[in-house]
């Protein structure tokens, strides 16, 4: 028996697919044509670069807000600006949302701030990380609606759901005033080098408050990515910002419940390095860049750097050893002495919550003299920003691997690059050109401060330059300071052995009510 479509459900069938169409078109081909004319894609351009093909499984399409100006004039606004949905990267399932800068400027409204918060929800409920790809002109001002949209809302649930489900942004356009928060909220934030642009008060609205007026550069992708630190990875244009995003997501698991994805290596685990001798040096004076040493530890060479340009003298990345998905940190020789100081410090910190949220084992390379001592570091909080990475280490449930490639001096190397056993390292290893001191100093006391007593000198204050053989330290295995004593050749080899090793490590912090504790800020 055949069926006959009713002449009702054929006009409603013609209606969703006249919504369907005017969704493609977005805010019209004037305005897609505009935003190509700025080198930028459209909204469901970038999603088509993001995620598999032929897998977005859009939500909320029929929303169309005739927009009520103040002025008495109506604008349409397909899809209110706002396309989300479900799409899977790597075969795996994400949530995206997208904002359309043709539709209104990408302006937020209460329909379009409902539709972004019910996805969050659903995000978090279903287990799938949600990535944004954010270029909007902010709230929908001129316009009879909620006039910061129920912005709030934002905050409230990217904070209730952070370390839930991995949370990205991606910036390729503006970003300015209270939206300028929903960023920094997430995980990670990926900037667009040509386009992206993030302000809490932007060049308009702070000259007129203040008259001061703002360098162009304020506010640009390498602008947070070299001196606020807000930024984690800069891309060129649209596409290649996007691209880094889908590698980015290869290192994270969908959720907390989660481990990291796996690969199946083609590297051999088994790899000798003997290029790390060569690579650095045994004079302690002499500096080497350590992304060398990390190209030739992980898996192909490959690897993704986070903050790359901010704090260069510490090295955050995402690699893989035998496959596994690891967060590595390592001081870096190369930029001034591998010192430790707060930009670092931070930037240590921000990862390591990160990894800890998400399962993702920490493996540390340590290369370095202490923490920075001076007037200028103390008086703007480096013990604060030193004694958070100390509580986010000790708190730390994963599996923390360290290799002592020469030097751990003081505080820097012994105990947040997990060069000590007492703060919670599972495993350290040290080469045998490894030592131990207090500090890096060889100038003598007595010659650059006036009025130190000879006992003084001889009894204590010479005492803290001393280096200690990291064979005397292995002789008392009481001391806890490194687990085995390895040739560099087997660097790479040890490092895999330890996370596996280590790969059902089971540690529960001291139950309390809340289910934080109250870090340094």
């Amino acid at each position: 028996m055949g069926y006959t479509m009713t002449e009702i459900m054929n006009k409603a069938i013609e209606r969703l697919k006249g919504i369907q169409e005017q969704n493609l078109m977005g805010g019209g081909i004037e305005h897609i044509e505009r935003q190509h004319g700025r080198n930028k894609l459209t909204a469901r351009e970038r999603i088509d670069v993001l995620i598999d093909a032929g897998t977005f499984n859009e939500l909320g399409s029929c929303v169309n807000t005739t927009g009520q100006r103040m002025d008495g004039k109506k604008s349409e606004a397909p899809c209110d600006g706002a396309i989300m949905g479900t799409a899977e990267i790597h075969g795996r399932m994400v949530t995206v949302y997208a904002s359309d800068f043709t539709v209104l400027g990408g302006s937020i409204g209460a329909q379009h701030i409902q539709k972004t918060a019910e996805l969050i929800k659903m995000s978090a409920k279903w287990g799938y990380p949600m990535i944004w790809l954010l270029d909007s002109s902010g709230g929908r001002l001129g316009h009879q609606d909620v006039i910061i949209a129920g912005i709030d809302w934002y905050f409230l649930l990217q904070s209730q759901v952070s370390g839930v489900i991995p949370q990205v942004n991606v910036l390729m356009g503006p970003c300015i005033a209270g939206q300028a928060y929903a960023p920094t909220l997430c995980d990670f934030l990926l900037m667009c080098r040509e386009t992206g642009n993030l302000w809490l008060g932007g060049p308009r609205q702070t000259q007129a408050a203040t008259s001061e007026k703002f360098n162009k550069e304020v506010g640009s992708a390498d602008y947070h990515m070299a001196l606020s630190g807000t930024c984690d990875v800069v891309g060129a244009d649209d596409t290649e910002t996007i691209l880094y995003t889908r590698e980015l997501m290869a290192y994270l698991p969908s959720n907390f419940r989660e481990k990291p994805p796996y690969v199946k290596p083609k590297d051999d685990p088994l790899r000798a390095v003997p290029e790390l001798v060569e690579i650095v040096p045994d004079v302690y004076e002499k500096s080497y860049d350590m992304h060398d040493v990390i190209e030739a530890l992980v898996d192909d060479g490959v690897y993704f750097e986070i903050k790359k340009e901010y704090a260069k003298n510490l090295i955050t990345c995402f690699c893989r050893f035998n496959g596994e998905s690891v967060g590595l940190v390592a001081n870096n020789p190369s930029e001034p002495g591998s010192i430790l100081e707060i930009n670092s410090c931070d930037k240590y910190y921000r990862f390591l919550q990160v990894l800890d949220a998400y399962n993702i084992p920490l493996v540390n390379l340590v290369d370095t003299p202490p923490v920075v001592p001076g007037e200028d570091q103390e008086a703007i909080g480096l013990l604060r920003h030193f004694g958070k990475i100390l509580d986010v280490y000790a708190t730390a449930t994963i599996p923390k691997i360290s290799v002592i490639l020469r030097e751990a001096y003081s505080d820097a190397g012994s105990m947040i690059m997990g060069g000590v056993k007492g703060l919670g390292a599972d495993l350290t290893y040290a080469w045998p050109i490894a030592r131990f001191a207090v500090e890096a100093s060889t100038q003598d006391y007595r010659k650059v401060v006036e009025g130190i007593e000879e006992d003084a000198y001889e009894g204590y204050l010479n005492r803290s330059r001393e280096k200690v053989d990291v064979f005397d330290v292995g002789r008392t295995f009481t001391a806890q300071v490194v687990d085995e004593i390895i040739n560099p050749d087997d660097t790479r080899r040890k490092i895999i052995e330890a996370l596996n090793i280590t790969r059902n490590k089971v540690e529960k912090l001291p139950e309390r009510a809340k289910i934080h504790g109250t870090p340094p800020t």
